[in-house]
């Protein structure tokens, strides 16, 4: 949007200088102050909150930089990739020396069937009986499909085959 100035009269500029210095007031909430532009070492006070500058190569007020800790950090299990975190010296060595690491193993291969049974655990005996049947029913449903669409010679054929084995168990 672009406004012609020129066709403003005297009065209209300085209603509109008026409203733009209104806008630009910094008697608010934080206000600068010379003096905090002057001394940039200057504490933070209750009346001159801000603007508080720390010079990169200066160390923080009342922290000692040199004293660090390494903890927390995580661990591994070098079995099974279960991760942990430690806070003290103490866990970290105890934990060590149950087998978990510092950097994650990548070479954790983890077993299907071993999720799988953790999953089937983790379920109620009627939740896992009702897995189950399920299961057998998907099984059952997906053989008699295969069996509809096959040839009546091929079927003709298989239960033939399917016979003979069940008559020779009741023999022997």
């Amino acid at each position: 949007m672009n406004i012609d100035l020129g066709s403003l009269s005297q009065d209209d500029l300085i209603a509109l200088k008026a409203k733009l210095d209104g806008l630009t007031d910094v008697s608010g909430r934080s206000p600068m102050r010379p003096r905090q532009l002057s001394d940039l070492n200057l504490l933070p006070t209750a009346t001159d909150p801000r603007p508080t500058f720390f010079w990169s190569a200066d160390t923080l007020r009342g922290v000692d930089t040199r004293r660090t800790t390494p903890y927390p950090r995580l661990m591994w299990h070098k079995e099974t990739g279960q991760e942990i975190t430690v806070t003290t010296a103490a866990a970290l060595a105890s934990h060590t020396t149950m087998g978990y690491l510092e950097a994650p193993p990548f070479d954790i291969v983890i077993d299907p069937m071993d999720v799988l049974a953790a999953q089937l655990d983790a379920l109620s005996e009627q939740d896992r009986a009702a897995l189950i049947e399920s299961q057998r029913q998907d099984r059952l449903n997906a053989i008699r499909k295969k069996l509809a669409d096959m040839p009546e010679e091929k079927l003709a054929v298989l239960l033939a085959q399917s016979e003979k084995p069940a008559k020779a168990k009741r023999t022997a």
